[in-house]
C-alpha cells in the first residue's frame, strides 16, 4: 500500500528546533511508497526525498522570523489543505504540528482524512500546572505563555484528533490526566544525527575537574535555576557550562550563581557537537518535556546523563546512561554530580551505556518507527 502525508509545520525548516525535528523525521519516513510534503513558512534547508511548500514569498523569506509571522498565519493552512489534493487510489493523512486552527480540523475531517498530531510537549494544562508551582517556589509570578484560553483551545484540537504521537513516557498520562482517550496514543520517540555531531573541535579547553554541560533555552521549565543551585552546593571541581538563551528570570534569580567563576554561559552555539565533545556529563533538570532531543544527543556522543522522567526521554535509564532524579530532590542531584565527578570508572561504564543505547536512536530508525506506525492506523482505517 502506497501512502501519502502532508506536514503542516508553520515554524521555519531551519535545522534548528522544532523545524529541525520535523524535517529529520520527514526524510527519514519518506521513500517510494511513502510520499512527504511539509507545508512551512520557508525552508533554508535541503531535504531530498521531501516535497517543501513555502508560503512566503522570496522577497521576505531572509526576514526576521518574528516580522513576518502574520504572513505565515493567513496562508499557510489554505496551502496546506490544497497539498492534501491526492489520487483516490492513495492512501491520504494530515500530520499537524501545533497550531493548526479548527476550521483546518473540521475541513479535514469532511473530507475523511486521518489526522496526526506531533505532540511535541505536555498537555498545555499539565505543562501550565508544573510552571506555575515552579514560579511559585521561586517567588515570582508565572511568566509562561499559557493562559486557560491556550488550554481550552488544546482541548478542543485534541478531541478532533484521530493519533496523536506522544515522544516521551509522561506526554501520554499528561493527555489522560486531561480527558483524551489512551486509544489515540502512539508512542514514539525522538532521534539524533551521528553526522551532525561530528568532528574533532572541541568548544571549551580542558581543565582541572569535570565539565558539565547543559544545552536549551536557559529557563525555569528546563530547571536551569536548580541545576545552578545543585552546581554550587555540590562542590565539585570543574566547571559547569550552559548552552542557550537565558530566560530573564533567571538572570534575575540566579545572578550570583550565573557569576561565579566555575560556570560559563554560552549563547547559541552552532557546531553543538563541539560542546558535547568538551563535555564529560549531561546535566538536564527539566521540568516539563515532550521529547528532549538533547538527551539523545548527549547519550548519542557517550556523555552519562544527570536527569529528570520528564528529561529521560525513552533512552536515559536510571543507574544505566546515567540518574533520572526528581528535579527537586537536591540531596539526590549534588550526590549524582559528586559520584560521577568522583568516579572516573562509573563515567566510563555509563558513557559506554549511553553511547550503545543511542544507537537505537538515530533517525533513520525513529523515522522509520513512525513511517510504519502511519501505515498501520491507515490500514486500519480503510
Amino acid at each position: 500500500m502506497s501512502a501519502s502525508v502532508s506536514m503542516l509545520m508553520p515554524l521555519p525548516l531551519n535545522g534548528r528546533g522544532v523545524g529541525y525535528t520535523c524535517g529529520s523525521l520527514a526524510e527519514g519516513m519518506a521513500d517510494q511508497e511513502f510520499r512527504v510534503t511539509i507545508v512551512t513558512s520557508r525552508s533554508r534547508w535541503s531535504l531530498p526525498s521531501v516535497e517543501v511548500i513555502e508560503v512566503l514569498p522570496d522577497w521576505v523569506r531572509y526576514m526576521p522570523y518574528r516580522w513576518v509571522k502574520s504572513r505565515v498565519n493567513r496562508g499557510i493552512e489554505d496551502a496546506f489543505l490544497s497539498s492534501m489534493n491526492r489520487p483516490q487510489s492513495q492512501k491520504t493523512a494530515a500530520y499537524l504540528w501545533p497550531g493548526a486552527s479548527a476550521e483546518t480540523l473540521r475541513e479535514l475531517k469532511r473530507r475523511g482524512v486521518t489526522v496526526f498530531r506531533e505532540q511535541y510537549n505536555c498537555h498545555t494544562a499539565t505543562a501550565k500546572r508544573i510552571l506555575d508551582q515552579a514560579y511559585e517556589r521561586l517567588g515570582v509570578a508565572p511568566r509562561h505563555a499559557i493562559t486557560d484560553e491556550t488550554v481550552d483551545r488544546e482541548k478542543e484540537i485534541l478531541e478532533a484528533m484521530d493519533y496523536i504521537f506522544c515522544p516521551n513516557p509522561l506526554v501520554g498520562p499528561s493527555l489522560l490526566e486531561n480527558g483524551v482517550p489512551a486509544i489515540k496514543f502512539l508512542e514514539t520517540t525522538y532521534g539524533w544525527d551521528p553526522a551532525r555531531l561530528s568532528g574533532d573541535h572541541k568548544r571549551l579547553h580542558s581543565q582541572d575537574g569535570i565539565v558539565a554541560i547543559f544545552v536549551g533555552i536557559i529557563c525555569v521549565r528546563k530547571g536551569a535555576h536548580l541545576l545552578l543551585d545543585y552546581w554550587a552546593r555540590s562542590g565539585v571541581k570543574g566547571r559547569l557550562v550552559l548552552a542557550g538563551k537565558i530566560e530573564p528570570v533567571i538572570k534575575e534569580k540566579c545572578s550570583s550563581l550565573l557569576a561565579r567563576n566555575d560556570v560559563t554561559v554560552l549563547d547559541y552555539v552552532d557546531d553543538i557537537g563541539s560542546v558535547y565533545r568538551s563535555a564529560d556529563i549531561f546535566v538536564f533538570p527539566s521540568l516539563e518535556e515532550g521529547g528532549p532531543q538533547v538527551t539523545y544527543e548527549a547519550c548519542g556522543c557517550g556523555l552519562p546523563v544527570v536527569t529528570t522522567d520528564m528529561g529521560a526521554g525513552r533512552i536515559v535509564r536510571h543507574q544505566r546512561e546515567g540518574f533520572v532524579l526528581d528535579p527537586y530532590d537536591a540531596s539526590g542531584w549534588i550526590a549524582a554530580i559528586r559520584a560521577l565527578a568522583e568516579d572516573l570508572e562509573l563515567r566510563r561504564k555509563m558513557s559506554a551505556t549511553a553511547a550503545e543505547s543511542a544507537k537505537r536512536f538515530v533517525w533513520p530508525v525513529v523515522a522509520g518507527q513512525r513511517r510504519e506506525q502511519i501505515m498501520d492506523c491507515l490500514a486500519v482505517n480503510a
